[in-house]
């Protein structure tokens, strides 16, 4: 009895490890910078980044990601044209206000077996006032809306909705995104503004959440200018 239970022991140990070594296998490739990168000035932001699980086909389903950027920074979206979930749902780009579009961008996707290829998605992003509205065109499946919602000056919480592919897939992972925000400006006021303070660089943290995996930060650095 006492043998039986040393080995269970032993094989609990064992998934336990097993599991340990899978969650940690998801892994994130992640970049973030300002341009122009000075201090307390108008700019645009530059996001990409790329998950990967080496011990499976395809990375896992991310639902959530959490990007922090260096304190000090500021958005002004509410004194900026904006679109709406709604609009652009319905009418797409094209219905949005002129001025709201303040970026644009890549994207791919897996949906692995049955799509056997990766999806390709062209993304454009909009000013939603309190949020930012990332438009996504896939090559294949339908369009949806990845809202980012902001706080803590310019910090940005994106909720990515389930991609659709064909009826008999499953929902797409995200593989790859590319996006770039220009320099917005309003005479003086910019959409972004970049941290007040520069000492030598700033830094910007992310969290990327997934479905059946825990989540895996990272982080990016570049200089700055006073």
């Amino acid at each position: 009895m006492k043998k039986k239970i040393i080995v269970g022991i032993g094989l609990i140990a064992a998934v336990g490890v097993l599991a340990t070594t899978a969650l940690a296998a998801v892994g994130v490739k992640f970049t973030s910078s300002f341009s122009p990168a000075k201090a307390g000035k108008p700019t645009g932001v530059g996001v990409s980044f790329e998950s990967s699980d080496p011990a499976a086909p395809q990375p896992p389903i991310m639902n959530k990601i959490q990007i922090n950027f260096q304190k000090g920074g500021k958005w002004n979206g509410a004194k900026f044209p904006k679109c709406s979930a709604s609009t652009l749902l319905s009418k797409g780009p094209s219905g949005c206000p002129k001025g709201s579009k303040i970026g644009t961008g890549t994207g791919v996707g897996y949906a692995k077996p049955v799509v056997t290829d990766p999806v390709n998605g062209k993304l454009t992003i909009f000013n939603g006032g309190n949020q930012i509205l990332v438009f996504v065109l896939p090559d294949l499946g339908p369009t949806f809306i990845t809202p980012c919602k902001i706080s803590g000056g310019y910090n940005l919480t994106c909720s990515i909705p389930p991609i659709k592919t064909l009826p008999s897939a499953p929902d797409a992972a995200v593989g790859t995104v590319k996006t770039k925000t220009k320099a917005v400006k309003k005479g003086k006021l910019g959409l972004v503004v970049a941290p007040k303070k520069c000492k030598g660089s700033w830094t910007t943290k992310a969290t990327f959440s997934f479905i059946g995996a825990g989540p895996v930060t990272a982080s990016s650095s570049q200089k700055c200018k006073k």
